[in-house]
């Protein structure tokens, strides 16, 4: 049910699964999936430093910045124009003049299979099932980044390692196929 939308963009809407019956809300533009509070800016991170990482380029598909990396959405927008997804977010973060989706998920990226390019992960969001989902949603080809704390999950193959982060490339492509099973009448 949408509430108030500002052309395409939803500002205020409710969501709904049909399959499980979950509901979450958007608020102010950013969809709400759990209840955790955003983290803080890091600014250590660098916007060409991780664009070069990610390999991005121009294109189609959105690029996944988790936590702290949201801080670099409008400095990457000026490097590269890409749609940005940010997940959870930290507080005061500008957001970019490019098309960009805020998220807040706690447990697994609530997003399809292959359907950002890329994504750098933070600390705070590289728990083993988050870090799954977050493979699941990244096409074949495309890179991650993350800690160096984190081992590479399967289905990666490690390109780069330096004392704070290591860069992947997605190498199995991830089903998007749901099993179904009939139930005996």
């Amino acid at each position: 049910m949408v509430h108030r939308a500002d052309g395409p963009f939803l500002i205020e809407a409710d969501l709904a699964c049909p399959v499980c019956g979950a509901e979450f809300r958007i608020i102010d533009g950013t969809a709400h999936f759990d209840v955790s509070a955003p983290g803080q800016p890091d600014d250590t991170l660098d916007a060409t430093r991780t664009a070069a990482l990610l390999g991005l380029t121009e294109g189609n598909l959105p690029v996944l910045l988790t936590g702290s990396y949201a801080g670099l959405g409008a400095a990457l927008v000026d490097l590269v124009p890409l749609t940005q997804v940010w997940l959870n977010p930290p507080t005061g973060v500008a957001t970019p003049a490019a098309p960009f989706s805020a998220l807040s998920a706690r447990e697994r990226l609530p997003l399809g299979v292959e359907t950002v390019v890329a994504a750098a992960v933070d600390a705070g969001h590289a728990a083993p099932a988050m870090l799954d989902s977050i493979v699941r949603a990244v096409r074949m080809g495309g890179r991650i980044i993350a800690p160096v704390s984190v081992p590479v999950p399967t289905g990666l193959r490690e390109l780069a390692r330096d004392s704070s982060e290591w860069v992947a490339e997605v190498t199995t492509r991830a089903s998007g196929l749901v099993e179904l099973r009939r139930r005996a009448p």
